[in-house]
């Protein structure tokens, strides 16, 4: 996919991410839904806060997903979400690793060849 891109952001965007994110975060420990510790952080810049919440909820199935061995669908019912909507995220970031991947191994690996194989 040629579209695939991080968000940069500005120095005032990372504070807002950090404070959004750890209330999202504090929100989820407090036995929120994923949906209501979301609602629960007021940002203005309505794309910021997609990123945020994009991030927060992808955040969130690496944990349980791949830190504490849950499957999808636990994770859904722990995030209180439907599974298309955690099944649609977790294909999102097999995608973006699946982009973001030669590119650091080619900055940890400068010497080896690249190729189209």
């Amino acid at each position: 996919m040629d579209d695939f891109k991080y968000k940069e952001y500005t120095e005032l965007e990372t504070l807002i991410y950090n404070e959004a994110m750890d209330r999202i975060m504090k929100g989820l420990s407090n036995g929120l839904s994923f949906t209501e510790a979301c609602n629960a952080v007021d940002i203005k810049d309505s794309d910021l806060k997609a990123f945020i919440v994009d991030d927060a909820l992808k955040i969130m199935i690496a944990d349980l997903h791949y830190t504490k061995g849950q499957t999808l669908q636990d994770a859904a019912e722990m995030l209180k979400l439907p599974i298309d909507v955690i099944q649609k995220a977790h294909r999102e970031m097999m995608e973006d690793i699946s982009q973001s991947a030669p590119g650091v191994y080619n900055i940890l690996h400068p010497d080896n060849p690249a190729g189209n194989a």
